[in-house]
């Protein structure tokens, strides 16, 4: 669910991922036999973003790699069976220039910022770093990518060059909301939660779409014990997303702190609804109020094993076991 929110943060993403699926995965795995260029391209990327619609980000991962693994040495490691050969330098050259004068493809410019994303995501920093780099020569004008190599910077700890990547991206265009919803996100991470409530209403006010806007909206709103106004911003997030489980989650856990825990009770328990059993932090969240609420220490933890069975690989749950 951390990946799904990250990917959301960014409206080009969003927009790739809501529109229609043209075609089956088997449809999709038929086409690909005998496929090549910009043709394989454009499948691998077709069958990467259906992956994404559905969360199987391992295989996302995979055809992003796949995909720009026949422009760039950045996806060797990524081939498709352990005999494929190894693509000369040539035969990538003229990938690149179809693939790039193809118009019904996603660009090579995305591939690399979606195979560099899932890297960052993963820890492999240098590798990621090489791919945005890449992805920004091949077009620089990529904001998503600026934001990403941004938030990797701020990772190995150089706060200048992430703010230059900022910078860089409001000269290209300083109405596009995700800046301000990541740069927001730079200022909470730093304590300094007055920029953060400024870039953050910027984002919502110029696109409402992204809902880790609101929800760090609200949540700078309580670190600055701005109750009113952060109970307002979780009421607006829910009202506009009403389905999200994040929504509801993050208005339940605000609850929480406020010493509502009935209120936190119902969020939790609709997140649950919404997601069909499957949001993992709600889980984990109805069993701190099992153990601070009710001192049931077993079910506490009978409902961090639910949520470690709906999500394996969720952090919260396994800390809180």
């Amino acid at each position: 669910s951390f990946i799904a929110t990250f990917v959301d943060s960014f409206r080009e993403h969003r927009l790739l991922l809501e529109a229609p699926a043209e075609r089956t995965s088997s449809a999709i795995a038929a086409a690909l036999e005998g496929a090549e260029g910009a043709a394989r391209a454009g499948l691998l990327v077709e069958r990467a973003v259906a992956r994404m619609r559905v969360r199987q980000y391992e295989g996302a991962m995979a055809d992003w790699g796949a995909a720009v693994r026949l422009i760039s040495p950045l996806g060797d490691a990524f081939a498709e069976a352990a005999d494929a050969a190894t693509p000369a330098e040539m035969e990538r050259e003229r990938a690149l220039a179809s693939w790039t004068a193809a118009t019904d493809v996603p660009s090579p410019s995305l591939a690399l910022s979606m195979l560099g994303m899932f890297l960052h995501l993963r820890g492999n920093y240098d590798d990621a770093m090489t791919c945005y780099n890449r992805a920004l020569e091949l077009n620089p004008s990529a904001i998503d990518v600026l934001l990403k190599r941004s938030s990797l910077w701020f990772e190995k700890e150089q706060l200048p060059k992430a703010h230059e990547d900022f910078d860089t991206a409001l000269a290209i265009d300083d109405q596009h909301a995700d800046i301000y919803c990541h740069r927001g996100q730079l200022h909470m991470l730093q304590q300094d939660l007055d920029k953060a409530v400024t870039d953050l209403k910027r984002s919502v006010q110029l696109d409402g779409g992204s809902i880790l806007a609101r929800i760090q909206l609200g949540m700078s709103h309580h670190r600055l014990k701005q109750i009113a106004e952060a109970r307002a911003a979780f009421q607006e997030a829910e009202a506009a997303f009403p389905d999200s489980p994040d929504a509801l989650n993050y208005h339940g856990e605000f609850l929480v702190e406020s010493g509502d825990l009935t209120g936190a009770l119902t969020k939790f328990t609709k997140a649950i609804d919404v997601s069909n059993g499957t949001f993992a932090l709600a889980h984990v969240n109805l069993g701190v109020l099992k153990l601070h609420g009710e001192q049931d220490l077993h079910g506490a933890i009978d409902r961090c094993k639910k949520a470690i069975e709906v999500d394996p690989l969720c952090e919260t749950a396994h800390v809180h076991m």
